[in-house]
């Protein structure tokens, strides 16, 4: 056991820890046991993530006395819909016994965290939830701040709530399997919290890629402390996006969002849209005259530091345009981007004019 970091998200009767680690899934039931959370744990994964960690979350789980109770749904993001929560909520109900207190424990990548999330603010009006995100991109992002949803053919995430867990239990031995596209995605997000938050991170990232990284845990434990710490202080100041400052996490996900709808969630995955969705920002930025170029030519040259995609393709113009007028981000029936000011700052900016967001978007399509 090593490389334990802990993050507190200080939010009233809501705080929990994110904590972060190599080699202790051994510990995660006697963290779970002091939280007094209930008796009955509800192990919602997907088969391919269950067969390769189920194993041992289940003997910690079972070891700190607990009861559980596995379940699973298909693995993508498809599962993300009506149909799969109707049928997880009603197998919750199944499972419930007198006696019992049921929670879950989310074991799995930014589906099975949204999912259950959602299954978990509904049932019975709430029960507790236990983070455990087995991807770089759930471990940096998804799994932290309550932010759950479901998807509907018309957009990605329009049905949801904001429900916090009870803990992120992040194990960073679960990316030493992931293939360098899983990863590649993950740092779009730790690059996204380096622009709008932590210049000490983007210039340490300038200095990494994805080789090193995963050649040493120790550094990449160190960025995804850092961009988790991004999440955990701009959820505090604004944990139900009121005040507009956890606006800001949505830095590249106007464009990135539309991308992966219009391309039914198939062509890209959701870092590599966020990275097309920063570039785009970025340009806008550049545009509107509120970012250098010198610092847009950054942004875009870390992007491509680690290989994330450089052009939307394989998608329908019109499909992106209206995924992007039908986002929960646009407000009032105007547009809102959240725009780069440098490295480490960004604002957020709304009826920004729609031929400079035409032109934006054409400078990285492909036809």
């Amino acid at each position: 056991m090593g490389l334990i970091q802990e993050i507190p998200v200080y939010l009233g009767t809501r705080s929990y820890e994110i904590v972060i680690g190599s080699e202790h899934l051994s510990s995660l039931g006697s963290r779970i046991r002091s939280l007094d959370i209930g008796t009955d744990a509800v192990l919602l994964s997907n088969r391919t993530v269950f067969r390769a960690h189920g194993k041992p979350v289940t003997a910690s789980l079972k070891k700190a006395g607990f009861a559980v109770h596995p379940l699973t749904v298909p693995d993508s993001e498809r599962s993300k819909s009506l149909a799969v929560l109707g049928k997880l909520l009603t197998e919750l109900a199944r499972l419930q016994k007198p006696g019992r207190c049921l929670f879950l424990v989310l074991l799995g990548g930014g589906v099975i965290g949204d999912l259950g999330g959602v299954a978990a603010g509904l049932y019975r009006r709430g029960i507790p939830c236990v983070q455990l995100p087995t991807t770089l991109l759930a471990q940096v992002d998804s799994s932290i701040g309550g932010k759950t949803a479901v998807d509907l053919p018309q957009g990605k995430n329009l049905v949801g709530l904001f429900y916090q867990p009870r803990l992120v239990f992040e194990e960073i031995s679960f990316l030493r399997t992931l293939p360098d596209r899983q990863v590649r995605s993950g740092m779009a997000e730790i690059i996204k919290c380096g622009v709008i938050r932590d210049s000490v991170l983007f210039d340490r990232l300038e200095q990494e890629t994805i080789v090193s990284l995963r050649a040493d845990e120790k550094a990449m434990a160190w960025v995804i402390a850092r961009a988790a710490a991004v999440k955990a202080k701009t959820i505090e100041q604004d944990e139900h996006e009121k005040k507009g400052i956890r606006t800001i996490l949505n830095f590249g996900h106007t464009v990135g969002h539309a991308v992966e709808a219009a391309g039914g969630y198939t062509g890209f995955a959701h870092g590599e849209a966020v990275a097309l969705g920063m570039r785009v920002a970025s340009e806008i930025a550049r545009r509107m005259k509120v970012i250098s170029k010198q610092d847009a030519d950054r942004i875009n040259s870390l992007i491509n530091r680690f290989g994330l995609p450089a052009h939307i393709r394989g998608v329908q113009w019109d499909r992106v345009w209206n995924a992007m007028a039908h986002d929960k981000k646009w407000v009032r029936s105007r547009n809102r981007w959240v725009l780069p000011t440098g490295i480490g700052r960004c604002t957020v900016r709304e009826g920004i004019p729609e031929p400079v967001i035409r032109a934006a978007i054409r400078t990285y399509w492909e036809e």
